[in-house]
């Protein structure tokens, strides 16, 4: 897999008021900002082509701060979303990048995974997984016997006849998800949801799943940076120690 889609929009009102400053993948985390640790997760998936989907009031700080991607061994390209209209069509403005493409890695700015992230062998479309008491604040996978059975972004009750994990801001897609998108419609809160796109993938047989090893965050919340900061702060404690 050569290439990924790098999310940076969002007002990050939950950050206020930092994020009227700043944008919020720019916020530290110790020695690094919060998109540091995204990208690296595409890179270490082995994309060398990353388009980095724009919005927001501070969206040139993003391009300041990355450049051309040199210093990172990768290459950038920019596309700009004007509104904030869902993960799914932002997405899909990539399509000029990613329309030869077999498989393409996608991640949130705002996602930080502190272990690698191990695919299964599948060819199909994967989702990345978390066991979370949160689960109601994301996107939600229900499973039985292993197999994911429905996909429901941010559910109200869980079904309790199954398994239900939270579903993490990477994904890997194939080019198929450019000729789905043509056939959703925005939801009730005017937005292209990524969700629907993955239960056209789990109704024609398409999606598998990985569970992620280790810590995951969505750094949206004051909360959630200071788990963050903590967690490296541990890392780089057990490294000195161990050296």
């Amino acid at each position: 897999m050569k290439k990924g889609i790098i999310l940076t929009g969002g007002l990050g009102t939950r950050l206020l008021p930092l994020t009227s400053i700043t944008n919020k993948q720019l916020l530290p985390i110790n020695k690094k900002v919060i998109i540091d640790y995204s990208i690296n997760t595409l890179i270490q998936l082995g994309c060398k082509e990353i388009t980095v989907i724009l919005g927001g009031e501070h969206f040139s700080q993003i391009v300041s701060y990355l450049k051309d991607g040199a210093e990172r061994g990768v290459h950038f390209n920019y596309v700009y979303q004007s509104k904030p209209s869902g993960i799914a069509q932002a997405i899909n403005l990539c399509e000029p990048y990613f329309n030869t493409e077999e498989k393409f890695a996608v991640i949130l700015g705002d996602n930080l995974f502190f272990t690698p992230i191990t695919l299964n062998t599948h060819s199909n479309a994967q989702i990345m997984l978390y066991n979370t008491r949160e689960i109601k604040r994301f996107g939600c996978a229900y499973l039985q016997n292993n197999k994911i059975v429905e996909i429901e972004e941010k559910p109200k009750v869980l079904r309790q006849d199954c398994e239900h994990k939270a579903i993490t801001g990477c994904y890997i897609f194939t080019k198929q998800f450019f000729t789905y998108f043509k056939d959703i419609k925005p939801s009730t809160r005017g937005e292209y949801e990524i969700t629907d796109i993955l239960t056209k993938y789990l109704d024609d047989g398409k999606l598998n799943y990985t569970n992620v090893q280790g810590a995951w965050l969505d750094c949206g919340t004051f909360e959630t940076i200071d788990a963050a900061r903590e967690i490296v702060r541990n890392e780089e404690l057990k490294e000195i120690m161990q050296a």
